[in-house]
């Protein structure tokens, strides 16, 4: 039974795709190539994983200094990042 042009050109098309990825697995660049933009998919994610975990933590810092204040949150967030001490207290500042 002889093949339609359709067939033929389908066939083609994927003989051509098949000699593509077989040139492209056997090419010297092309694994190498493959298996270090796998690695920068992995640190990629990973970096990803770690953003949304501080976007988290700052999301929580957010809420918690958000109205209805807690004067003790907003005492302990100033103390930590801003290095404010109280009237009563002394810093003592080694260098």
């Amino acid at each position: 039974m002889p093949l339609s042009p359709q067939h033929k050109l389908v066939l083609g098309a994927l003989a051509g795709a098949v000699a593509m990825a077989a040139s492209s697995l056997l090419d010297p660049k092309g694994l190498p190539r493959l298996r270090r933009l796998e690695a920068d998919i992995a640190r990629q994610e990973l970096a990803n994983r770690e953003l949304r975990e501080e976007n988290a933590r700052l999301l929580r810092t957010v809420k918690d200094l958000s109205p209805p204040l807690n004067t003790a949150v907003l005492q302990r967030t100033a103390r930590e990042q801003l290095g404010f001490v109280k009237q009563d207290e002394v810093l003592f500042k080694f260098e």
